[in-house]
């Protein structure tokens, strides 16, 4: 059985990685315009890229099987490239210029973050990290692959003195995993998307050292 191995984030795993945040986060379920969908997939992993500064991905049979991006707010060294930046301006200019029913799409999609920002109001401050993004593929999930990316990042995090964490989830995604390493539940809202006539939650989730 092939050994599952970890290394830091390359741009050759950006494709394989899109299709886990798809299939974990439910894009498709927004966005139904296949161009459009890849356009917000290049852009959400290019600005988790950009505003962190640690990286852990986990490879089986050479795949991407998952992946943990974070940042601590000490430290300077983002692990961003150029072509990171060059890549998120732009398709941020395709964005901008899709077609008006793309663009509402992306409206009820933009809930998302909207409520990202709603739910830490006034909590900002007391965190010195955050996770943000991390994903484990369903049919590797209990394999240990999930509990060892957290563990690599929290050993990051102890030796850049953060003292508390956070990170943003919702009902899409297997939120009990946090529960059960002691993560501890700040805050949520419930957001109803008309597109799909449906409900989502959304959690902010802390941990302290």
């Amino acid at each position: 059985m092939e050994k599952v191995m970890y290394r830091e984030l390359s741009k050759s795993d950006y494709e394989q990685i899109k299709k886990l945040i798809c299939d974990a986060f439910g894009f498709n379920d927004f966005l139904k315009d296949e161009k459009l969908l890849d356009l917000v997939l290049t852009i959400y992993l290019e600005g988790c890229i950009l505003d962190s500064t640690y990286s852990r991905v986990a490879i089986k049979n050479d795949k991407v099987i998952g992946i943990i991006l974070g940042k601590a707010n000490e430290d300077k060294n983002k692990i961003r490239k150029f072509h990171n930046s060059l890549n998120f301006l732009t398709t941020g200019t395709k964005l901008m210029v899709c077609s008006k029913k793309n663009k509402q799409s992306l409206k009820e999609f933009s809930k998302i973050k909207d409520t990202y920002k709603e739910i830490i109001s006034g909590k900002e401050n007391e965190f010195q990290g955050c996770i943000q993004l991390f994903i484990v593929s369903q049919e590797s999930r209990g394999l240990g692959v999930g509990k060892s990316l957290v563990s690599q990042l929290f050993n990051y995090m102890r030796d850049m003195n953060v003292d508390s964490l956070y990170l943003y989830t919702d009902t899409r995604c297997n939120y009990g995993f946090y529960d059960s390493q002691n993560f501890k539940r700040i805050n949520e809202k419930n957001i109803y998307f008309e597109s799909f006539n449906n409900n989502l939650g959304v959690f902010l989730y802390g941990y302290k050292f």
